[in-house]
């Protein structure tokens, strides 16, 4: 028996398919600009080049902007130096201390996405440690480790050695998926063999002054959920949106959280329907339920 579809079946069909051949970019860092000082966002919170999020230095971590383009290069298809910048950290821990403290973080908004990873380029200069763990977070504040990456020091000989699409695969992590609360870390850690940090060439000694160079953190997914999760997103309806600043309504009596864009939870409401938007700042927020559904709000 033939099969008539109408064009939005056909749409909705043809973008699933797109969507699990495809990854698609969330968020990018790649510190980009016309010179080190005018890479967007300054050193200590530089901005996403692709998408929304922020980033910051953790524990007394300090940063420069340097070239991207240096000892090989980082992954970024810019080759000139400007435009290609890395984020250029340094200021580890000393010896036996604040093990997996000190590094970078990256807070991201996963709304309207689901299967996870998140990549990232690195150089190490010689005296820089030789290990790393990328940690997660689906709250903002309980960090889970997810992939160490860790060598055994060699002579280089040419120096700092890049790293290039160092990838951690989170797509079996569900409480990523369409979370306006993502995080993710770098941090340096003891090497597992020596229990302390340990210089990334084997002719150098560790020190806190060694630098730990990034380019190209991205966070991509495997599906975009507008159109999949269509059914369950129209369960939770608010009116007016946009909201000029005031009450706004729900469909129906909820306990709720609102984040802001860079998944911040403002404040909570109990067993209401009804959202007050009067202190908010002009820009978009996310209401997420306790059942999990999550819906953006746009507030002028």
């Amino acid at each position: 028996m033939k099969k008539n579809y109408n064009l939005l079946t056909f749409t909705f069909l043809l973008l699933t398919s797109l969507s699990v051949w495809s990854q698609i970019t969330v968020t990018r860092w790649n510190f980009n600009g016309t010179a080190a000082d005018a890479v967007a966002g300054g050193t200590t919170s530089p901005s996403p080049s692709e998408g929304n999020g922020s980033a910051s230095l953790l524990n007394g971590v300090t940063a420069t902007f340097a070239s991207g383009t240096a000892s090989g290069g980082s992954s970024d298809p810019v080759i000139t130096t400007p435009d290609n910048y890395g984020w250029n950290t340094s200021t580890y821990a000393a010896i036996g201390t604040e093990n997996k403290l000190r590094g970078v973080q990256f807070n991201v908004s996963t709304v309207n996405y689901e299967g996870i990873k998140f990549l990232f380029d690195q150089r190490l200069s010689n005296t820089a440690n030789n290990t790393y763990v990328v940690q997660y977070t689906t709250d903002g504040s309980n960090w889970i480790d997810a992939e160490t990456f860790t060598f055994t020091p060699a002579e280089t000989g040419t120096g700092d050695v890049w790293y290039n699409q160092r990838s951690v695969n989170l797509t079996s992590v569900s409480d990523l998926n369409n979370n306006p609360n993502v995080a993710f870390r770098i941090v340096s850690a003891f090497d597992p063999t020596t229990n302390d940090y340990r210089a990334a060439r084997s002719t150098s000694t560790y020190g806190t002054g060694g630098t730990v160079r990034f380019d190209m953190i991205t966070i991509t997914a495997e599906t975009s959920l507008s159109l999949l999760s269509f059914e369950n997103q129209n369960a939770l309806l608010i009116s007016p949106n946009p909201a000029t600043k005031g009450i706004v309504k729900l469909n129906q009596l909820l306990s709720f959280d609102v984040y802001d864009y860079n998944g911040k939870k403002l404040f909570s409401v109990q067993n209401s329907d009804e959202v007050d938007t009067s202190n908010l700042s002009t820009g978009i927020y996310f209401i997420k339920t306790d059942s999990g559904l999550v819906q953006k709000i746009i507030v002028k």
